[in-house]
Order: structure tokens, then sequence, then C-alpha cells
């Protein structure tokens, strides 16, 4: 059966379900006896019941003195009841296994179905942690369910989570925060002074900061080179990396990938159709001479200044070494003809010479000839 304490009742008219300890043994009227108001140490309640002490008042809810198991512990217990005395809320102290030293603070609320059953809704451990939605948290606040944090708008102050800096501040870079300034940021406070300035330092140690802020220029990626600053001074953080809502992306500095893959549409094999006009050599040699670079590639000038399309620089590339790879055919085409035209003389050289040769032995027998008819 389960047994309700009602604070109140016990100093209802009618006493003869209850006992009163005092002192004196004795039970005085209030000041104001046409109230049904009870005061304990004072004369003239403001509520039903009113505790009352110079050094400030004391209601004990206990076990009295008892102890219990973990298998049925007791609840020093206060209930708050509404409608057909259905319990609304309750707030308890769980006493089990003769814990003299440890609780287990507990607030249930009625969890709005047709039946009078109580959930317990909020915890509290002896070792600190706090639950919500969760009876047992395992960590200092341990939550079942979502969170939502701010005032009435994550566009009004700032509104902010952080990791406890030296000075317990909310201007740390342990901070999470959504602001007019951002829709969300970690590590960074606007500051009116500084751009993109961040108020939060350590003032001995020399720190790098890097921070995000998510607002409509896309998601930033800030960084500080390593500084001593003050402690909540502003210091100047400097874009580093920044993904645009267009998908674009910006990076200030280096890049290292085990790949990257480029898509982008139409290639360069038109310079292999039949109708491409491929240019001329001499053209080519010309441009060059006259503007150091190759034909439909930008100039260094134009590259320092304006920087590289790596997807359509890959392409000119490619159409260059096409446009290479058919000069290559070509040059491999007329020095094939060469070859065959070298050896054609070649042979046609060989026989001029079997034929000279013979020239020259006939030349030998006719002064032969006429030498003998001479004698």
């Amino acid at each position: 059966m389960k047994k309700t304490i009602f604070i109140a009742g016990l100093f209802a008219a009618q006493f003869a379900s209850a006992q009163l300890y005092s002192s004196a043994g004795v039970v005085n009227p209030t000041s104001t006896p046409t109230s049904k108001n009870v005061g304990i140490g004072v004369h003239d309640p403001h509520s039903n019941l009113e505790v009352g002490d110079q050094n400030g008042g004391k209601i004990t809810i206990s076990t009295g003195g008892w102890s219990a198991s973990s298998a049925n512990p007791k609840y020093p217990t206060l209930e708050f009841a509404g409608y057909l005395n259905y319990p609304k809320a309750r707030i308890t102290a769980t006493e089990e296994s003769g814990n003299t030293s440890g609780s287990k603070f507990s607030i249930l609320l009625q969890d709005d179905t047709n039946t009078p059953s109580l959930v317990e809704r909020f915890s509290i451990l002896q070792n600190g942690n706090i639950g919500m939605g969760n009876t047992q948290p395992k960590e200092k606040l341990d939550v079942s369910g979502n969170i939502l944090v701010g005032g009435g708008s994550s566009t009004e102050g700032i509104n902010a989570l952080a990791i406890r800096y030296e000075d317990g501040s909310l201007s740390n870079w342990g901070s999470l925060r959504s602001s007019a300034a951002s829709y969300m940021s970690f590590g960074v406070k606007a500051d009116p002074n500084t751009a993109d300035g961040w108020l939060s330092s350590n003032g001995t140690l020399n720190f790098s900061k890097v921070s995000m802020i998510m607002n409509d220029d896309g998601i930033r990626f800030l960084s500080s080179p390593a500084q001593i600053r003050a402690l909540n001074s502003p210091v100047t953080m400097n874009e580093i990396m920044k993904i645009a809502p267009n998908g674009n992306a910006l990076l200030q500095g280096k890049l290292e990938a085990k790949e990257i893959k480029v898509t982008l549409t139409p290639t360069a094999d038109f310079v292999f159709e039949e109708n491409y006009d491929l240019p001329k050599l001499e053209e080519v040699a010309k441009h060059i001479k006259e503007k150091k670079h190759l034909p439909e590639i930008a100039s260094a000038k134009v590259m320092e200044k304006e920087g590289v399309n790596v997807g359509e620089f890959q392409i000119k590339l490619l159409q260059k070494i096409e446009e290479l790879t058919l000069y290559v055919i070509e040059q491999n085409r007329q020095l094939k003809n060469q070859q065959e035209k070298i050896q054609k003389l070649e042979t046609e050289n060989t026989d001029l010479g079997k034929t000279v040769l013979d020239i020259k032995q006939l030349k030998e027998e006719l002064i032969k000839m006429k030498s003998s008819v001479t004698h």
C-alpha cells in the first residue's frame, strides 16, 4: 500500500489522525484565527503551511531513522496532487542498503496518460551526475533527448555552450555559440574592433588557435599564428578555408591528398576529328616567339594574378598533348617517306656504281685493243 505524507494534513483542524510534537508540548493558536493557514515558528502564516525561524526554517521528511535494502528501498517523499488526489509530481530521496552518506534525488511527473502513474524525469546521483530522461546518468549531465538552448532567437545576444576557461567566461576558445554575427561558430566571438576577432587567450601560453563559423558566407575556418595575448583580449583570426553556399571552396595553403578526381566536360578529343584545324608549326613558332607562351594557354603573369582552373587547365594541356601527338604522327610519316626515298636512291646509286664500273672495264679493254692494232 502506497504511503503518502501530506504535510498540510498534520496541521488540519482534525488532529485525531495525526500527532504533533513540540518542545513545550502545547499548540498555540495563530494571530489570525479566521485563517486556515498553519504556522510553525510563525504566528501569522501566509500560506497553508509556513515554517519560519530567524535563522531559516527547515522541513525534514525522513524514514524515521530506518534504513532499507536495494530490493525494497524507502523514499522520503514530497508529493503534489490534483484532481481526485491523483499525484501530479513527486520529489524523492532514495534510501537503500544502509546508505548513510550517499543519496539519489529524483523528480517524477505525471506521464500524461489516463492512469495516475509518475515517471522519473530528473535525477541527481551522489557523485553529482545529473540525468534528464535518464535515471542513471553516466556523466555530469546526461540527457536522453534533444537540447534547446538560448534566448528567444538564435540571433539575439549570444547563445553559447562553453567549456570552462580561466575566468569562467563565455569568451573562450572552447565555446560553441550562435549570435547575430553567425548561425553557429566554435571558438569565435564577434568583436567590433577586430575583424573576425576572438575574445579569448591564455595570457601566458603561446597558443595557435583554430575556429569555425557558419553564416551567410558558408562555412569558414579561421586560424591565428602562435602568440601570447592577454586574457579576453581580441585576437586577429585569418581565414584559411571557406566553403561557400554554392559549393565553391577556398583554401589558403597547400593541399595534400591520396587522390583528386576532377569531373569536367567536354574533353579534348575534338583534336582527333577530321575537320580539326591543326595549327601549323610555323604559326606556333611565331606565337611563341612573340608571346612567350603556347597558344590558348594563359601567360605566367595571368596565372599569377588570376590563378589556374585545374580542370580547364588539364583539358588545355591534354589538347596540346593531342596536337603534339598529331605533329609526331605527321613527322613520323614524313620520316618514313624520306627513308623510302633514301633507300630508293641508295639502290639507284648502287646500280649506277655497277654501270660505272662496267664502263670503266670496257674503256680499259678498248685501250688494250687499240694498242695491239697499232703495233
